[in-house]
């Protein structure tokens, strides 16, 4: 039987194996598959151009380019032109493949900015003029298809297609927020003609997919209302024994937190806590006091890291804080095999082990605990939704403190975390320097490596940060073993430099942490192994190479790494975006607050990227953004939460159809 499909003009079988690619099967998914934005084309005066401002402009090719090459893998393409009796000149980053095509006479249509003179355009896009469609351009994103051949197989679809739309959302909300109905808004989002087109297909795309997600929360939120729990008993006394021994007094966000915790443990619905607090912030603290107050209660706490690194740092502080007031605490890792493992989890099943800390390792199925009562686990997100809900099943609904050194801003709270308690921290410890940080290009990296010599005269310590292990033959991309040579030459060989990344082995990967804790090793060279939790207080620069692959928070984190003393530090980060007049980074200079940087790498990117769609459970939306789309956000939280009792025939269809997704996806 011929695949329906192949009735639409211009699909054969070379183009069915491409839309299947992108999960595109028939008549109807072209139809649904919307545009992810939209791109407005038109040519501005350069009368119009403002410093720093994206314009885009016509104009001819006056000199043949010339092309320079800086360094490996970056060249820069030069391009005089003429516009409006305007001579300037387009700069171009690893574009050397467009030099052939660019002759004398040739008319171009260039997009970029001026930063500091007329004189000097950087580039993002040029092509030539003939090439360039002026109006509203839906983009689709797809994998091995443009988006003008897409919109070609959208307008024969269309034109074969005569299946009524049914419109999922319930009449009665469609009017209610003035949206387009499915059916228009399908019509007019593939062919928009103006701005307020887009606009309106933007505000039921966005609605429509937020609605579902509050709808989702709202569920949820239900299901977990109905668990009951014990509330936890424990020895107040020796709880503020335990916190009068510290050698510091708690901070005010600190000492909130803990009572928000405590709070929780008095009640008849087990915890679900977020704890957030910026790096260094004090969080561990917190649940220590959390933790001690459990076990005092005669029940055991399981706290689970990411990595077997950040693992075995909390089983070292919690074992020096608690030990002495005779509390059992002990670590398991995969590592951990044969009569030690086995003599560990007698004596977890038996209740001799009051705190295990561990990796995911702890969801095995042979690991058992007496009376589990309080699950702390760090770094949250980088843990699947499974591995967390595998965990809270060890014990009989326990308490469970989720906590992130990557702050999340209340808008996203709301989304995300919709069915938790959340305490923030945001004051830091006495003491602590802001960490001078420089945003530069790769040709700053002698000064860096001087600053960094500097340093280490003085006994302190230095991380160089690479995102990959092994640079890539045609890519701008440093790995470890590259940089590793041009430290080696810059840096004296009285100072030892080594090479840490996620490949060596655990053993291996310790032995060289440890040899740069205790100071001998001056310099580290890694991935991103060292981003969160490690500790090294003689730290006091950092260096990221390649820093645009990364994100605000995630660059954030890394920069917590250093100034953990009273010492001045540095954090130099270094990426050839600079050059493109890209300010993404610009921020990293601006602020140290989390919050903030969060809030913004979050509009960039979206909570999928900086969180991991699988660890948050957000869905990807093609549309909407929690941060920018707030308005809209609560709106449809709202109206999800007040069909939950509705009788709308399209109301009951959503609910039963989102109960069956949360139980085949059960959120924590």
């Amino acid at each position: 039987m011929k695949h329906e499909l192949l009735t639409v003009k211009g699909i054969g079988d070379a183009m069915l194996l491409k839309l299947k690619q992108n999960a595109i099967n028939s008549i109807i998914d072209i139809i649904h598959y919307l545009p992810s934005r939209y791109e407005k084309h038109e040519i501005s005066s350069i009368h119009a151009m403002h410093f720093s401002e994206t314009i885009t402009l016509k104009a001819t090719i006056v000199s043949p380019p010339v092309l320079n090459y800086i360094r490996k893998r970056l060249t820069k393409l030069i391009i005089e032109v003429i516009t409006e009796e305007v001579v300037f000149k387009i700069v171009l980053f690893n574009r050397e493949f467009l030099k052939s095509s660019l002759l004398v006479g040739a008319e171009v249509v260039v997009t970029g900015k001026f930063e500091n003179t007329i004189k000097i355009m950087v580039a993002s896009d040029l092509v030539l003029s003939k090439n360039y469609v002026l109006g509203i351009i839906p983009k689709y994103g797809l994998i091995d298809i443009s988006d003008k051949v897409f919109s070609k197989l959208v307008k024969g679809s269309l034109h074969i297609n005569q299946l009524p739309f049914e419109d999922p959302l319930p009449d009665e909300i469609i009017k209610k927020q003035q949206l387009l109905t499915q059916k228009d808004m399908i019509k007019i989002a593939h062919f928009p003609t103006s701005e307020s087109d887009i606009l309106a297909v933007s505000r039921r795309i966005k609605y429509e997919e937020l609605f579902r997600f509050g709808l989702r929360i709202a569920l949820l939120r239900q299901l977990n209302d109905q668990i009951v729990s014990k509330p936890k008993k424990y020895d107040i006394d020796k709880v503020k024994h335990f916190i009068d021994s510290l050698p510091f007094e708690l901070t005010i966000d600190q000492k909130n937190v803990t009572n928000d915790i405590f709070r929780d443990l008095k009640k008849s619905n087990p915890m679900l806590r977020l704890l957030q607090g910026d790096v260094g912030s004090g969080k561990t603290v917190c649940s220590m006091i959390a933790a001690y107050a459990v076990v005092t209660g005669h029940e055991q706490v399981a706290i689970m890291a990411p990595t077997e690194i950040l693992a075995y740092q909390h089983y070292q502080n919690f074992k020096e804080a608690l030990e002495p007031f005779g509390v059992q605490v002990q670590f398991l890792s995969s590592s951990i095999k044969g009569n030690e493992r086995t003599t560990i989890l007698n004596n977890l099943q038996e209740g001799n082990i009051h705190i295990l800390v561990g990796t995911h390792s702890l969801i095995q199925e042979e690991i058992n605990f007496a009376h589990l009562g309080f699950v702390i686990i760090d770094e949250q997100h980088r843990f699947g939704v499974e591995q967390r809900k595998k965990l809270r099943l060890k014990g009989l609904e326990p308490d469970v403190l989720l906590m992130s050194a990557t702050p999340i801003p209340r808008t996203l709270s709301i989304a995300i975390f919709g069915d938790m308690d959340i305490s923030s921290i945001k004051s830091m410890p006495i003491g602590r320097k802001k960490v001078i940080t420089t945003v530069a290009d790769f040709s700053a990296i002698d000064s860096v490596i001087k600053r960094v010599n500097e340093e280490l005269i003085l006994n302190h310590q230095a991380y160089f940060i690479v995102p990959v292990i092994d640079g890539k033959e045609g890519t701008d991309l440093i790995g470890v073993s590259e940089l590793f040579s041009i430290l080696r030459n810059q840096i004296s060989n009285k100072y030892n430099i080594e090479i840490l990344h996620g490949k060596l082995k655990n053993e291996e990967k310790n032995e060289i942490l440890s040899r740069f804790y205790e100071g001998m090793t001056q310099v580290l060279v890694s991935t991103t192994v060292v981003e969160v939790g490690l500790n090294a207080l003689k730290a006091t620069v950092m260096t990221v190479i390649n820093a645009e692959r990364f994100g605000l928070s995630q660059l954030h984190q890394l920069r917590g790494r250093v100034g953990r003393n009273d010492k001045q530090s540095y954090c130099y980060f270094l990426s050839d975006m600079v050059l493109l007049g890209n300010n993404r980074l610009d921020i990293l200079e601006k602020t140290a607050d989390g919050f903030e940087i969060s809030e913004e790498d979050l509009r960039q990117r979206g909570p999928g990227e900086v969180f991991g769609s699988e660890q948050t459970g957000i869905p990807k939306f093609r549309m909407a953004n929690i941060i920018e789309d707030e308005e809209l956000l609560h709106l449809a939280f709202s109206d999800a939460s007040s069909i939950l009792n509705s009788r709308d025939l399209k109301a009951i269809k959503l609910i039963k159809n989102t109960l069956t997704m949360i139980e085949n996806f059960q959120l924590d």
